[in-house]
C-alpha cells in the first residue's frame, strides 16, 4: 500500500473492478470515498460489500497488489424461540403432560451464521440439548419426564463480533399423581373434635381436593394433602363423608369415603378378686371409626377420676383392647365399679364393671367342715329312723360267700340267726334244705335281701318268704 497522503488505487479482486482510481477522490459509486490519499471509506455498509479489497500506487508498477480481506457481520436480531405443542398459563408459563412429545424451535438473523444451541436448566445444573452452526434450530423431545421441568434457554451467538442474543421458556411439565387417593378421619383428642384427611400424592401441580357431606361442601383446596376438623357429635353411626379430587392433566374425578361408626365397648360385668392379689380387668371395643381412645375411670368418692399407671394401676393395650391391672387388691380402696370409657369424637360410650374383693377362706377347715356336716346328717337319719321304731335295726349277715341285710325287732335276733345258720350251713353241706318251725313261724313278718343268694338255698324257703311277703304287703295297702 501506498504511503500515508500518497492516492493509490483501489479494487476489488473479485469481481475482478475498479473502484477507486489514482486521479480521483471519488468513485461513481457515492458510497466510496478517498480520505487522506490512501484510505478507502465505505458508507452504507451492505453484505454484497464484503470481498477483498486491493490497492497499489498509481505511479508503481508491480504486478502484486496489497490485499486487504473485508468481512461483514450483522446480528444476531429478532430472536424467536418456540416449545410446541403447549398450554399457556395466565402468568405466561407453558406446561404440557408428562409423557407427550415436544419440540423446540430456534429462528435469528445473523450474519455470518451464529451458533445456535437449546440448553435446559434446572436447579442450577445446565444441560446442552442441541447445537448448530446456522439461524434455525429445531430439536425434538418425545415421552418427555416429568424431571424435565425447568428453564430452556435459546442461544445465538455471532462469530465474528461475539454478539450473543438468547430467549428462555420455562415449561412446566404436569402429571396426574401416581398414587391412589385416600381419605381417614382420626380423633382430635378433645371432646367431639374430629379430624378428616384427605391425600392424594405424587401429582404435580397439585390436585384439587374437596371434602363433602351429602353434597354440601365442608373445605376445599389445592394441595395433595386437604385436612378439615369438624365436630363429630354433628353425625350419626353409619355417616358417609366423600372426600373429592381433579387434576388438569386428567378430566377423570377420584373419590374416597369415610364411614363413621360409634364405639361399643365390650367386657365382664363382674369381676372378683381376692384380697391382696392382682387383678386384670380387660375392656374392647369394636365398630369404631375413627378408633376409639379407651380412658380407665373410677367411679367411688371422687366419680369419674382417669386412671394412669403407676405403682398400684398398670394400664396396657393390645389393637382395640385395653388392660386395668390392679395390684395388691384391698376392699377398702379398691372394690367398687370401673367405668371402661370410650371415646373416638364421634360419640363417647360408658362400660360399668363391678369389682368384688373377697378374704380368702381356709380349705383344710373348709372340708373338716364339710365332712363334720355330712357326719351329722347321717346322724341325724339314723336318729330319725330309731325314733320312728325303737325296736328296729339294721342287721348283717356274712357267711362265706353269702350276704343278707334283715330288719329285725331285737327280741327275734336268735330267731334269725338260726335262720341264717340254718341257710349257710345247707349250702356247706350240701343237704337239703329245711325250714326250721320257729322261723317259718316268724320269717313273714320280715324281708330277707341276699346280695350273693346260695345255689343250694330251699325253693321251699324262698316261695314262702315270698309268698308271706307279699301277702303282708298287701294287708298293709288295704
Amino acid at each position: 500500500m501506498a504511503e500515508n497522503g500518497k492516492n493509490v488505487t483501489w479494487f476489488m479482486e473479485e469481481p475482478k473492478q475498479e473502484i477507486l482510481s489514482c486521479d480521483k477522490d471519488s468513485s461513481l459509486n457515492a458510497k466510496y470515498l478517498r480520505l487522506n490519499g490512501s484510505f478507502l471509506v465505505v458508507t452504507d455498509l451492505h453484505v454484497e460489500d464484503e470481498g477483498l479489497y486491493g490497492c497499489k500506487g498509481c505511479s508503481e508498477t508491480e504486478s502484486t497488489p496489497a490485499q486487504i480481506q473485508l468481512k461483514i457481520s450483522s446480528g444476531p436480531h429478532n430472536i424467536t424461540f418456540l416449545i410446541s405443542p403447549t398450554k399457556t398459563l395466565p402468568n405466561g408459563t407453558l406446561y404440557t403432560s408428562s409423557g407427550s412429545n415436544v419440540t423446540f424451535s430456534c429462528f435469528s438473523n445473523s450474519i455470518p451464521e451464529p451458533t445456535n444451541k437449546i440448553v435446559f436448566n434446572a436447579g442450577g445444573e445446565a444441560e446442552v440439548f442441541d447445537s448448530i452452526n446456522a439461524n434455525s434450530l429445531f430439536f425434538s423431545l418425545h415421552h418427555i419426564a416429568s424431571n424435565y421441568l425447568g428453564n430452556y434457554t435459546c442461544s445465538v451467538v455471532n462469530p465474528l463480533s461475539n454478539k450473543a442474543l438468547s430467549s428462555t421458556l420455562q415449561l412446566l411439565v404436569y402429571r396426574a399423581p401416581d398414587s391412589p387417593m385416600q381419605c381417614s378421619a382420626t380423633h382430635t383428642g378433645v371432646p367431639s373434635g374430629l379430624s378428616l384427611t384427605c391425600f392424594w400424592l405424587g401429582g404435580y401441580p397439585s390436585p384439587l381436593l374437596q371434602w363433602e357431606q351429602n353434597g354440601n361442601i365442608l373445605s376445599n383446596g389445592t394441595s395433595d394433602t386437604l385436612v378439615v376438623t369438624v365436630n363429630g357429635s354433628h353425625y350419626g353411626d353409619g355417616q358417609k363423608l366423600t372426600c373429592r379430587g381433579k387434576h388438569l392433566v386428567t378430566n377423570e374425578e377420584k373419590t374416597c369415603e369415610v364411614h363413621l361408626g360409634y364405639p361399643m365397648p365390650w367386657s365382664q360385668g363382674m369381676r372378683t378378686c381376692l384380697k391382696g392379689q392382682n387383678v386384670t380387668l380387660s375392656c374392647s371395643v369394636s365398630g369404631a371409626n375413627p378408633p376409639a381412645v379407651i380412658t380407665w375411670l373410677r367411679n367411688l368418692s371422687n366419680p369419674n377420676v382417669a386412671i394412669h399407671s403407676g405403682t398400684k394401676y398398670q394400664i396396657a393395650q393390645s389393637g382395640n383392647v385395653s388392660y386395668l391391672t390392679i395390684v395388691n387388691c384391698s376392699k377398702e380402696d379398691d372394690e367398687g365399679s370401673y367405668i371402661c370409657m370410650t371415646e373416638n369424637g364421634v360419640a363417647t360410650k360408658d362400660l360399668y364393671i363391678q369389682l368384688d374383693v373377697t378374704t380368702p377362706h381356709n380349705i383344710v377347715g373348709l372340708v373338716s367342715a364339710i365332712l363334720i356336716l355330712f357326719l351329722v346328717v347321717v346322724a341325724l337319719i339314723t336318729g330319725v329312723i330309731l325314733y320312728c321304731d325303737p325296736h328296729l335295726y339294721i342287721k348283717a349277715i356274712r357267711r362265706g360267700e353269702s350276704e343278707a341285710l334283715v330288719l329285725i325287732e331285737s327280741e327275734e335276733e336268735d330267731e334269725m340267726q338260726q335262720v341264717a345258720d340254718s341257710v349257710v350251713s345247707t349250702q356247706y353241706t350240701g343237704s337239703e334244705t329245711r325250714s326250721p318251725d320257729a322261723a317259718n313261724g316268724n320269717i313273714y313278718k320280715h324281708q330277707v335281701l341276699f346280695h350273693n343268694p346260695p345255689d343250694h338255698i330251699s325253693s321251699d324257703l324262698l316261695s314262702e318268704v315270698s309268698e308271706e311277703t307279699e301277702g303282708e304287703n298287701l294287708e298293709e295297702e288295704l
